[in-house]
């Protein structure tokens, strides 16, 4: 089933809100809009992000918008959405004080300036959800079975596979556990050394499979 990873975009200017929606559809991940951090937090109640973009500067975002900071989406992806990676995508991460003040809210968060333009951020965007792991490749939020050909397009696959090469567990609600257990059967099927292995407590990672297992 094609479900393709999604990705948090919190920019408060209308025209670069949908200019990085693009930027995102190009890489072929789904984009989910908010224009301030109120609308931020309330995507998150619904969605699952494999990566978010955030701007610090919402003053452009409405009044209402604003009662909201960044820091709160960034401590809410911290303490709740723990598979999403966040690129703090603005013009004020250059000084070591900008970068610290957001460490402190999530000390995961990556950073890249605007001023470096849309093409360095696509390719950012590419690096981050491409690799290799076992017999398998992340091309563009797609798992792919590199000796068959075949494609795992859910977006726990590249959920799972992202968090394995950063040597992290990803943890699971009920269906998208279903959907982990769904992938290990297709990589079983597949005679792929890869296997799902559940770690307890809901977490869940990409594993080689042992000699004995086989």
């Amino acid at each position: 089933m094609w479900a393709p990873p999604e990705v948090l975009i919190l920019e408060d200017d209308p025209r670069e809100l949908e200019e990085l929606a693009a930027v995102v559809r190009d890489t072929r991940l789904e984009p989910v809009t908010a224009s301030g951090p109120r609308q931020a937090l309330s995507r998150l109640e619904h969605r699952r992000p494999i990566l978010a973009l955030i701007d610090l500067d919402m003053s452009r975002a409405p009044v209402q918008e604003r009662r909201v900071t960044v820091y709160e989406v960034l401590r809410r992806l911290h303490q709740r959405h723990v598979n999403c990676v966040p690129l703090v995508y603005s013009a004020g991460v250059e000084t070591i004080d900008d970068q610290a003040r957001v460490y402190l809210h999530h000390p995961r968060a990556l950073f890249q300036s605007k001023r470096h333009g849309y093409d360095r951020l696509r390719q950012r965007i590419d690096g981050l959800l491409s690799g290799r792991f076992g017999d398998l490749a992340l091309r563009g939020g797609v798992v792919v079975h590199l000796p068959t050909g075949e494609t795992a397009g859910h977006r726990v696959a590249a959920t799972l596979l992202t968090a394995t090469r950063a040597n992290r567990s990803v943890v699971l609600g009920d269906s998208d556990a279903r959907a982990a257990r769904r992938l290990g059967e297709w990589l079983a099927r597949l005679g792929s050394p890869v296997v799902v292995r559940p770690l307890g407590h809901r977490h869940y990672q990409l594993a080689l499979r042992e000699p004995a297992e086989g």
